[in-house]
């Protein structure tokens, strides 16, 4: 790579890291309003509310990555340009071709970034900070471990989830029945559970260990009637919404609905949308080159930026369009998460294209 290839990118990501932070220290700030709301109930302090904040911030970041992108390119393009470096560049020999290459290396960078956060990091953070405002709301002692599952106490049990689905059932759970000075009295494994009652839920595939005093009995009965404080409606916190689901999370839910012979359609447009999203850096630093002129003094910047802003902000919202729109009139899934990011794309080759011919 070039000398003046790797300043334009080192220019792109200075601006990169400058403009996330201010979008995210602003969401966080109307984010931190809406939720000051529940500072007082319970065991919620102005402390739980502030680590509560701390693991919301991978999930600001996900979400405002796309726009943040294309205004850290306008802007960083911009200022070459009214330093007259761009025109400088383009009468050394710099094409259009070359400057789109050198923009695509800075947009393959910033989509692998937003895949991993989309894939490793958000689904654990948008858990940790739900179980602390769980915690802090309702008394519980819940913590999630490292393999996404979860630890909820009941009564003198001990239970541990090895997943949560959005329609309110467990999978994989065991039970550690305790005694009142927390000796071990046996055990429950339970394939899946589902709330039937205030208070009971109906275990299935079900496995018991009962601790005698000279010996262990085993038992598999069909199914059993769990007896728990622990409801839906307080899990329900604790389940991820698919926009913030891991794509093989995804996947695993969506088989789990298909063979039980429900509707997969909001899930597998989530999954699509998973997919395609961090590709939208490439049409926003597509656009962003469009909006850039070679000599800034002769055009207003401010309104460029301003509109090159506002297609940034629309696609935020065609994505949650389409979701919708594919949810009420059976759209395909696979385009309802693929068509924003085509769409901008298209867009944006139009427009540097377009761009390309005026200069």
């Amino acid at each position: 790579m070039k000398l003046i290839d790797r300043y334009i990118i080192k220019r792109l990501f200075f601006m990169l890291l400058s403009v996330l932070l201010a979008f995210v220290a602003l969401y966080a700030v109307f984010d931190m309003l809406a939720e000051s709301g529940n500072v007082g109930k319970g065991q919620y302090t102005v402390a739980t509310l502030f680590h509560y904040m701390l693991w919301r911030l991978p999930v600001y970041v996900y979400e405002i990555f796309p726009v943040a992108v294309l205004t850290a390119a306008l802007i960083a393009l911009t200022r070459l340009s009214a330093a007259s470096e761009y025109v400088v560049m383009r009468a050394c020999g710099m094409s259009m071709k070359r400057m789109i290459g050198v923009l695509s290396v800075f947009a393959l960078i910033c989509a692998a970034a937003n895949a991993l956060l989309g894939e490793k990091i958000l689904p654990t953070a948008y858990k940790q900070s739900e179980i602390i405002a769980y915690n802090a709301l309702n008394g519980q002692n819940a913590v999630f471990n490292k393999d996404g599952g979860i630890w909820l106490k009941s009564g003198n049990d001990m239970a541990q989830v090895g997943s949560m689905l959005p329609d309110g059932d467990l999978k994989d759970m065991t039970l550690y029945h305790l005694s009142e000075d927390y000796r071990l009295n046996g055990l429950t494994y339970a394939k899946t559970a589902q709330h039937i009652d205030n208070g009971q839920w109906q275990l299935s595939g079900v496995q018991e260990s009962v601790l005698a005093s000279d010996k262990t009995l085993f038992r598999q009965p069909e199914s059993i009637v769990w007896q728990s404080t622990i409801t839906p409606d307080l899990l329900g916190v604790l389940i991820a919404k698919p926009e913030q689901m891991s794509s093989m999370a995804l996947n695993a839910y969506i088989h789990h609905l298909k063979d039980n012979g429900q509707r997969t359609l909001s899930y597998e447009v989530a999954r699509w949308r998973k997919i395609f999203y961090p590709l939208g850096a490439f049409s926003m630093v597509l656009i962003a080159l469009a909006f850039t002129p070679v000599i800034a003094r002769h055009s207003n910047m401010g309104l460029r930026i301003f509109l090159g802003m506002c297609l940034g902000v629309g696609f935020h919202f065609l994505g949650r369009f389409f979701s919708f729109y594919a949810e009420l009139f059976r759209m395909s899934p696979f385009v309802a998460g693929a068509m924003p990011v085509l769409l901008f794309l298209i867009i944006a080759i139009f427009a540097a294209s377009n761009a390309e011919r005026q200069k």
